[in-house]
């Protein structure tokens, strides 16, 4: 399970470019992420680590240069996870990186405290201002991606 629902994924968010584009591979690699995130069971398979633009997954990576040849099938997801995708692939690139990093900070360390949190984040993403932090968070909270 996995494939078939990926490349239905990557036709969904018109990221067929992804073997080309480093920015389709970066939305795929943070959508699976998301959606793994809310318990879609065909993307469970994928393990992520936090890397220098976010949390990614290699086996991933692996998949989605390796679709020749597979049918793809429709993920059955709820109205309100096909709205939340669509509303977090929305952003841009910047912005995915460092909302699914601080979702998966959250996700392993969830009684972190917000100062904490972004000096953890800032590790890896020194640029991130606090203000861009804040905001970003205060979107996850509103959509409930983390508490």
């Amino acid at each position: 399970m996995g494939k078939a629902e990926l490349a239905w994924l990557i036709k969904l968010l018109s990221l067929e470019d992804i073997a080309s584009s480093f920015v389709s591979r970066l939305k795929i690699q943070k959508a699976v992420f998301l959606l793994k995130h809310l318990g879609v069971e065909a993307f469970n398979s994928y393990n992520f680590q936090l890397y220098l633009r976010g949390p990614y997954s290699p086996n991933l990576a692996s998949d989605y240069y390796n679709l020749q040849g597979i049918k793809a099938i429709p993920l059955d997801l709820d109205r309100q996870k096909t709205e939340l995708l669509k509303w977090f692939t929305s952003h841009d690139v910047e912005w995915l990186e460092v909302a699914s990093s601080i979702i998966e900070i959250k996700d392993r360390y969830p009684d972190l405290k917000n100062g904490s949190l972004y000096s953890l984040l800032r590790l890896s993403k020194p640029w991130v201002t606090e203000d861009a932090f804040k905001n970003t968070l205060k979107e996850l909270r509103k959509q409930r991606l983390i508490g």
